[in-house]
């Protein structure tokens, strides 16, 4: 049995920066990825949001407040602005080239949902640059990092981190993993609409009977190029890229928020995005460019190329504090030795949608509270529930190794059709058009599938590089996470921010508070935290 006193699990900004932090007070800490290392993820795609060429945070936070449609916890929405300015001048610190202009100001661009120019990036190379600097960051604090590694399941007593079960993919054995704390940091759910890829610390939380916040927000991207699993980030329409429809007319985007560029590309006949007149820019979008024409044989700098809005990231996730902490049942209440950041985590700052730029100023702040906070709470802090641990290994080690006889009568039920199926149900219930009956006939689907999972045939029967294993695992994960979602959906009976009923079309003020949802379904509720104070920042109307 090994033991740390911190596992992190994921391979991108959010995981980075938390496990940084918490090695840098000494604490021992491995960092796990179900992927191989450097694999990231899109979080940082976008840039970072900061109030660099105005005198104070105030316009940057009510944009959120608004946004988010006045569900976002103020309290957090204002520390997290307040920060912002030091994230993106750590990031520099560190390596991250942001574009400056000639005279060697950080060039700042007008995105959609801000009011003014806030959103720094460095073109398409935002993400790359950004994982780079905060890999180099864990390797000068020593933190131990591996990939290939599936996790299978927390273990806890009495609401407390005891550690967790895992599956060493690269030499073929299941880990039992003593620790004092976990950070789960590795992603959301949105890859249910797309790929397949989703957050698996996520399902294990919620598995693990912590309640999931806010599952009913998911944001799109109007820039997905369609047939593919290719997003082009949206600084390239600040670059001097365009929306238009294949006839040549340029679509109406109204106020140029997100859902508004969305519900222009979504109820466009056939909307292309036009990137051959970006003149000095297209320096900065150049691997986009190679990696289009790689990819689909068009050449984005001659050509224009068809896109379609899609499902690009989801709000929900555990529920957190300002310290990156699992709470359960209300503010007060701590699932001891358990943190999540990044899209694993619903911290507050982006209520019911999000604008371009604080979904990266959001992983940095919060995960390096998380890794802090957990690196410092360790010192004190013991190792627990070594029985609970070997109970859980056995059980685990003896499913895998003993596996699944198939008898001749049986179907064989494999990976892909069942998150092809829940693919199918969440587009047409989570879609833009949801109303009771799309919802409950989704929830319906999706119990159906969940009736099934166990019965996933397992082909290879080796542990090494078992990806079957890991498609099985996110198949169950995407089914679990969808129904979580539709069950919020079905409880927030009103419209607001990127939550939209057909039956509800208005807003509620009695809805005005979070919800959450249990693995067996129960509904629960969350208020909204103002300020310190107990007054609004920024009152709803």
């Amino acid at each position: 049995m090994e033991a740390w006193d911190i596992i992190v699990l994921g391979n991108g900004p959010a995981a980075l920066r938390a496990a940084a932090e918490s090695a840098k007070t000494g604490a021992s800490t491995l960092m796990m990825s179900v992927d191989g290392l450097g694999s990231g993820d899109r979080s940082a795609a976008d840039g970072i949001a900061a109030s660099l060429q105005e005198n104070n945070n105030r316009g940057h936070r009510e944009d959120t407040i608004r946004s988010g449609a006045f569900l976002c916890d103020q309290d957090i929405v204002n520390s997290t602005t307040s920060a912002a300015n030091r994230q993106m001048d750590l990031l520099e610190r560190w390596g991250v080239n942001f574009r400056r202009d000639s005279k060697g100001i950080p060039m700042v661009s007008k995105s959609a949902g801000h009011g003014k120019p806030r959103t720094v990036n460095s073109g398409d190379s935002t993400s790359r640059e950004v994982q780079q600097v905060l890999e180099e960051q864990c390797m000068r604090y020593g933190v131990t990092r591996r990939g290939d590694q599936l996790p299978l399941s927390l273990v806890h007593s009495n609401q407390k981190i005891n550690g967790l079960i895992a599956i060493d993919m690269v030499n073929g054995r299941a880990l039992s993993l003593s620790a004092k704390a976990i950070i789960i940091a590795d992603g959301g759910f949105e890859g249910a609409f797309t790929n397949g890829v989703v957050g698996l610390g996520l399902d294990l939380a919620l598995q693990a009977g912590i309640p999931l916040r806010d599952m009913e927000f998911i944001t799109s991207t109007p820039l997905a190029i369609k047939d593919t699993n290719l997003v082009i980030p949206m600084g390239i329409l600040n670059a001097g890229a365009t929306l238009h429809e294949s006839s040549g007319s340029e679509l109406d985007i109204g106020d140029g928020d997100l859902s508004s560029i969305c519900s222009a590309v979504s109820s466009a006949t056939q909307p292309v995005l036009d990137a051959r007149e970006l003149g000095g820019n297209s320096v900065w979008w150049d691997a986009t460019i190679r990696m289009v024409k790689s990819r689909t044989g068009i050449d984005m700098s001659k050509q224009t190329i068809e896109v379609e809005s899609r499902a690009d990231m989801t709000v929900g996730g555990i529920a957190v504090d300002e310290n990156g902490r699992a709470v359960v049942g209300s503010w007060s209440r701590w699932f001891t030795g358990l943190y999540a950041s990044g899209d694993a985590a619903c911290s507050g700052l982006h209520g019911a949608g999000s604008i371009v730029g604080n979904r990266l100023l959001d992983a940095m702040c919060l995960s390096a509270a998380a890794g802090q906070h957990a690196g410092e709470w360790v010192k004190t802090a013991s190792f627990t529930g070594k029985d609970a641990l070997q109970q859980a290994f056995e059980q685990h080690n003896g499913e895998l190794t003993q596996g699944k006889e198939l008898k001749q009568s049986e179907a064989v039920l494999r990976s892909g059709a069942v998150f092809k199926s829940v693919q199918n149900t969440a587009l047409e219930a989570l879609g833009t058009s949801r109303n009771i009956t799309t919802l409950t006939e989704g929830l319906e689907q999706i119990n159906k599938v969940l009736s099934t999972i166990d019965q996933m045939h397992t082909d290879q029967t080796s542990m090494i590089a078992n990806g079957n294993l890991v498609e099985n695992a996110r198949a169950s994960a995407c089914a679990r996470l969808v129904a979580a979602s539709i069950q919020s959906a079905i409880s927030r009976q009103e419209s607001r921010g990127v939550h939209q009923r057909s039956d509800f079309p208005d807003s509620d003020e009695d809805l005005l508070h979070h919800i959450t949802v249990d693995h067996e379904g129960n509904m629960g509720q969350l208020a909204i935290r103002k300020t310190s104070s107990g007054n609004w920042l920024l009152s709803p109307m």
